[in-house]
């Protein structure tokens, strides 16, 4: 260990015996403590009280709830601080004290000076462009040059710019992943990670905690896994954030789930649904009453696709009632309810509490158990139509996964009209993409044989589409994701086999053989023939 090192160990020591110290003395004084060199600042709450004021009172503002103030102060006996909490109190408000040392007093200060930075970000977020204008490894290569200012760079005025760049280039998630050393920032996109930089143990703190703060979870707790919210806007777009921590021996891992409100519901055929599972998804929505299923992993696109079913239902002459956790449009029509399961406001007792609200069409946004599968299954039964998600790789496993729940096949078989299996594929990029021979597989030739039933046109090719990479794909060889699916309706047939117990295998068997099915592979494979993606995207999402 060198001079600096040995220097900055001793610091820390010496800085951890003095908030030590700060504690104790806070519990003599009867009033709280605080840590200002970890707590995260509000730089919309530091505009309520001057920097000048504030420096001068040794008064630093933490929160504000109505009339009370949460402030922290180096010393309540000090003339000018009890001065100025006279002057709040004479103002009607009411002061709240936590006692804090006066270097975690100097380090909190620093953020009226990020103030201006803070100012400029949120420009930032009223002038950034559309997505579909920018190419991400420009945005990308932009935060990465965060890297080295981050541990200079105030929470808040970092966090944002990691907001920003993570919204114009067109992520779904942001994970903030904690190792050994540090900690790194990657960005979710088109369903595939990429590393954007890495940070230092302390910046990720500081990040981390800023991100609890603003997503209303509590920074002092690490060792337990946390969920919260919260939104901003970004050239008059509403973005939610669904944020979650899970502890880990190197600190917290916290993922931030990207929500644009302002997207708008897209139709099946903008989704990229086959032509023959587009009526497949509207004949299961005409028939009265029933439940319909869609299935896949997380990140598959499920409530997008359950979204737009609500849009092709939504009229003046039925009630539709949703319950969502979380809800990731609003649609104008429709009684939108999301589950609080800290206040014990969960899928099942929503439920119950929706069926008396007399709907025509109900959505419930998953279901993870028995008493919630067993009140779809009712509601559909008694004149309800009912949209879901269910996890299962296949729509036939579905089956399965019903009766695993707990469902009998008397329950199954009178109620279930669709199910639908779907998963998010890459476009490959129309401004690179090259030719390649295609390879010699009896399995792809037999794959093809069985497309030809629902597409004649299509036949063995010479050649299949490559991906080669541009600046306008950001050298990726992709552009966009576009929905591959297979689909069942439910016949007399089909529900006689599931009375009788027959098992998914058999009843793949049969609808294989006796309706227009093609596998998740085959209907991927037909976006492959036709140029509008790769085999190796193909094998990599649904092989």
């Amino acid at each position: 260990m060198n001079s600096q090192q040995n220097s900055s160990f001793l610091s820390t020591i010496n800085r951890g015996f003095e908030e030590r110290d700060i504690s104790s003395r806070a519990q003599k004084l009867g009033i709280g403590y605080v840590n200002l060199t970890t707590f995260p600042p509000n730089i919309d709450i530091l505009k309520l009280i001057p920097e000048e004021s504030a420096r001068k009172a040794e008064i630093f503002p933490l929160d504000r709830s109505g009339k009370i103030f949460r402030l922290a102060v180096v010393d309540p006996e000090k003339e000018e601080t009890k001065t100025f909490l006279r002057q709040l109190s004479d103002e009607g408000k009411k002061p709240e004290l936590y006692l804090c040392s006066r270097d975690g007093f100097l380090e909190a200060m620093k953020a009226y000076s990020s103030e201006q930075l803070h100012k400029k970000t949120i420009q930032r977020r009223a002038d950034i462009q559309e997505q579909e204008e920018k190419v991400f490894s420009q945005t990308i290569e932009a935060v990465a040059k965060l890297e080295k200012k981050l541990p200079d760079m105030h929470a808040e005025s970092a966090l944002s710019e990691i907001e920003v760049a993570a919204v114009a280039s067109g992520a779904s998630d942001v994970h903030f992943q904690p190792y050994e050393k540090g900690s790194s920032l990657r960005f979710r996109i088109d369903g595939i990670l990429h590393d954007v930089l890495r940070m230092d143990r302390e910046t990720a703190q500081k990040i981390t905690n800023r991100v609890k703060y603003e997503a209303g979870m509590r920074s002092n707790i690490t060792d337990i896994p946390q969920d919260g919210h919260r939104t901003f806007l970004i050239n008059k777009r509403k973005i939610d954030l669904r944020i979650s921590t899970l502890p880990t021996p190197f600190g917290e891992s916290v993922v931030m789930r990207i929500l644009d409100a302002t997207q708008g519901i897209k139709s099946f055929q903008e989704l990229g649904f086959s032509s023959y599972v587009r009526e497949k998804l509207l004949s299961a929505l005409h028939e009265k009453s029933g439940l319909i299923l869609v299935t896949g992993p997380t990140g598959s696109g499920k409530t997008t696709t359950l979204y737009s079913m609500l849009a092709e239902l939504n009229s003046e002459s039925k009630k539709l009632v949703t319950l969502e956790d979380p809800i990731e449009y609003q649609l104008e029509g429709v009684s939108q309810s999301q589950v609080d399961e800290g206040k014990d406001y969960d899928f099942e007792n929503g439920l119950q509490a929706l069926l008396r609200h007399d709907p025509d069409v109900i959505l419930v946004g998953e279901i993870r158990s028995f008493k919630t599968a067993k009140l779809a299954s009712e509601a559909s039964l008694t004149g309800h139509t009912v949209l879901s998600s269910l996890h299962t790789s296949s729509a036939v496993g579905a089956l399965s996964r019903l009766r695993n729940l707990g469902l009998e096949n008397f329950n199954i078989a009178p109620t279930l009209n669709a199910v639908f299996a779907q998963r998010l594929i890459r476009k490959i990029c129309p401004h690179c993409r090259t030719k390649v021979a295609a390879p010699s597989d009896q399995r792809l030739t037999k794959s093809i044989k069985n497309i030809a039933r629902l597409f004649p046109e299509i036949t063995v090719p010479k050649e299949l589409s490559q991906a080669q990479g541009c600046e306008k794909c950001s050298h990726t060889g992709y552009s966009g994701r576009i929905a591959i699916c297979e689909a069942f309706l439910m016949t007399d047939e089909i529900r006689k086999m599931i009375l009788n117990g027959a098992q998914d295998l058999e009843i793949l068997e049969y609808i294989r053989s006796h309706d227009d099915f093609l596998t998740l592979f085959e209907d991927g494979l037909v976006r492959v023939l036709r140029g509008e993606t790769t085999l190796e995207e193909l094998y990599r999402v649904a092989h």
